[in-house]
């Protein structure tokens, strides 16, 4: 049987069901290493970007972001095709655009 550990890595939990509720719990959790993500450079005023991956439009999962700055979808930008979105704004030349799945 596996065990569990605490925090500080010494004190281990020797319990089945705990090590199988941990194992449940933290194998449903994606890593950021699994999530689909990318950036790309906006020229100037550019409006419509390439999603450098595809995703489910309207599955509310996209994250956009504009140097670091979360957008509010419908607000901010559509979801205009699996591979691509539409800001309502030209966004400034040389911003990293930042997609990724939550």
């Amino acid at each position: 049987m596996s065990s569990t550990y605490f925090i500080d890595n010494s004190t281990p939990i020797v319990s089945a069901w705990l090590n199988d509720v941990n194992a449940a719990t933290y194998a449903s959790i994606p890593t950021l290493q699994t999530k689909p993500r990318g950036t790309v450079t906006a020229t100037s005023g550019q409006t419509v970007f390439t999603v450098p991956f595809s995703y489910v439009v309207g599955s509310n999962r996209l994250s956009v972001y504009i140097d670091g700055v979360r957008q509010i979808l419908s607000s901010s930008y559509t979801e205009t095709s699996t591979t691509s979105v539409t800001f309502s704004e030209g966004v400034h030349v040389g911003a990293k655009v930042e997609f990724m799945v939550s």
